[in-house]
């Protein structure tokens, strides 16, 4: 299918106007299936059109039929459930992902249960379940969890389990499709799907780490590890790394109070004094000795945490010659934004500290590393929710700089604060917050008081969620709060998540995956040698040859304006009147370069 040319003007009921192909795809289990994985391969394809018969084909990867690719990329809608995964292997089978489009079962069922309250799993066999079908083939089940692979297990039961999947997968599909419709769903359903291919393409491009400076990071880290961990030890010699010989020095020698709640000390669920890092942080520290042990017990823990968490893994991968892969989950998180799990390392990236950016380049030679991400994306969400005139008059300000105004505000409400430590401050309105030290609820006073259309959008959201128990966005994302109501003292329970999720998920689980579909297609209609290696939240990261980064620039700049505006017109019938930006950085290393950002406003 041509899909760049469908995104010249999208529309979310192609799910009925195109045939259907089902697919499921048993294949080896080398570290875990990874379709990186040279040694891996594909055992069974089964697929239908519709509704007719199933077939099945046992096949590798490098044997799967040409006609079956031809027609996958055809004018069809490929169904499957957590199809990001097929979709890696049917690329190796010669699949071009940019010419399909999918319906993923297991990311449409996130769509129709929002932010998910009640926890409910989202596999196949309980996906099944909860519309009437029977669950997993037992025996291959099994056989599944305990590791077994594919390729050895009887035929017949295989062949019977895949061509099951196919159907129930596809019986599920119509189900959803009829809910999400008649829901209004069904924009953030093609939103939701048509990143899913660009995901699959990003997986295997991992990220390159240089290996001078991670292991130049890795030895200081550890060195000053070491060095803290010897101060305490001559402070007093016991295993620190021992909640029992901890808590006997915290509390015993050197005599710090035990937390304590409603008159209580707080313990852990066996009865034991709490030595973690967060009590330590809490922990009042009285007199010389105790400030030096807690200033080094911090230190270890933060040091340990930049070992353990990532410069261990770090290492790890540049002392075997690797890239860091990383897989990317649409199903996780409450807002419906990126979240990943290390492929290889088991090192997410969506939570990666600041400090380790700078461990990232371009793999090659005349390369450089480009991060873009949506200025101000939250904040401009906001105000475009609340249609709030003030809001949008201080982004077309160039004079005006948010996290200056919220240091000035707090400095005259007596709370002194420089810039760089007002940004923790500026939106935090945007998430429901309103505690704090008295200057800090001054100034969400004012920020309340400055942004009337986002205050009372954010009061109708509260409102709708008490009499609905879920929140209905104009976009046909559905948030469900259950549990909420008021407290004695007149608190809603959930306040942060009824202020938060429509905006978060707004920018950074449609915006951003729109302008990311738009930049990874154009890019490959374009014949461009850069690759799209990683997506943070509201940032995109992509690794390019210097003489591309002209027209890189071209394409971001329309994708995340002019793209996202017309299709949020086009799919989900809203106009955007709040510009949107882009920030672009361009350097060896992540992060490097001056960001130049660029405003565009809606030309409609």
């Amino acid at each position: 299918m041509n899909v760049l040319e469908f995104l010249e003007q999208p529309y979310p009921e192609i799910y009925y106007d195109k045939d259907h192909i089902t697919i499921d795809l048993e294949t080896t289990n080398i570290r875990k299936g990874n379709s990186l994985e040279v040694d891996n391969d594909i055992v069974l394809a089964s697929y239908k059109v519709d509704d007719l018969p199933t077939e099945s084909l046992w096949t590798g990867a490098i044997g799967f039929p040409t006609s079956l690719i031809d027609s996958l990329e055809g004018e069809v809608i490929l169904i499957g459930h957590n199809i990001k995964f097929d979709l890696r292997w049917l690329a190796r089978a010669g699949l071009d992902l940019s010419k399909v489009m999918v319906w993923d079962t297991m990311v449409m069922e996130k769509v129709i249960l929002g932010n998910n309250p009640a926890n409910l799993p989202l596999d196949l066999g309980s996906v099944a379940g909860r519309y009437g079908y029977p669950t997993k083939e037992p025996v291959v089940d099994k056989l599944m969890k305990m590791g077994v692979c594919p390729s050895v297990m009887p035929r017949s039961l295989l062949q019977r389990r895949c061509e099951y999947d196919v159907n129930v997968t596809y019986e599920i599909f119509l189900a959803q499709r009829d809910i999400i419709d008649r829901e209004g769903k069904l924009g953030v359903a093609l939103t939701r799907n048509l990143l899913t291919p660009v995901l699959a393409d990003m997986e295997p491009q991992g990220l390159f780490l240089d290996a001078e400076r991670v292991y130049e990071e890795w030895e200081e880290t550890t060195n000053e590890y070491v060095t803290v961990s010897n101060r305490l030890s001559r402070i007093k010699d016991i295993n620190w790394n021992s909640p029992k010989q901890k808590g006997e020095a915290l509390y015993d020698v050197y005599k710090f109070k035990e937390l304590k709640r409603w008159g209580k000390p707080v313990r852990t669920a066996t009865g034991g004094r709490k030595t973690d890092i967060d009590t330590i942080h809490a922990l009042k520290a009285t007199n010389k000795i105790q400030r030096k042990i807690k200033a080094l017990l911090i230190a270890q823990a933060t040091l340990n945490a930049k070992l353990t968490k990532a410069l261990d893994k770090f290492k790890a991968c540049v002392d075997n010659e690797d890239l860091l892969y990383a897989n990317f989950t649409q199903h996780i998180t409450r807002t419906h934004r990126l979240s990943s799990t290390g492929d290889n390392y088991k090192t997410q990236l969506q939570n990666l500290a600041r400090i380790f950016k700078p461990l990232f380049r371009a793999r090659h030679e005349g390369w450089e590393f480009c991060e873009a991400d949506g200025a101000n994306l939250e904040f401009r969400v906001a105000v475009e929710l609340g249609d709030d005139a003030q809001g949008r008059e201080d982004i077309a300000n160039p004079d005006f700089d948010a996290h200056t105004n919220t240091a000035n505000k707090l400095t005259e409400a007596g709370q002194p604060t420089e810039r760089q430590d007002a940004k923790a401050h500026t939106f935090k309105p945007l998430y429901g917050g309103s505690s704090g030290t008295d200057a800090e609820r001054a100034y969400y006073d004012s920020f309340k008081a400055r942004y009337p259309g986002i205050a009372s959008t954010q009061s109708a959201w509260k409102e709708e969620a008490l009499r609905y128990k879920s929140v209905q966005l104009p976009w046909g994302m559905e948030f469900f709060f259950p549990h909420t109501r008021y407290t004695q003292t007149g608190y809603q329970t959930d306040s942060t998540q009824i202020c938060n999720y429509p905006v978060q998920s707004f920018a950074t689980a449609d915006i951003i995956p729109i302008a990311i579909v738009y930049l990874w297609h154009n890019m490959k209609a374009e014949g461009l040698q850069a690759l799209l290696v990683n997506s943070v939240h509201d940032s995109v990261e992509i690794e390019a040859p210097i003489e591309e980064k002209e027209k890189i620039n071209e394409i971001l700049v329309q994708a995340f304006t002019i793209s996202c505006y017309n299709y949020i017109k086009g799919v989900y019938n809203m106009t955007f009147k709040t510009p949107l930006g882009v920030g672009i950085k361009w350097g060896t290393y992540w992060g490097d370069g001056e960001e130049e950002v660029t405003t565009v406003p809606n030309p409609h």
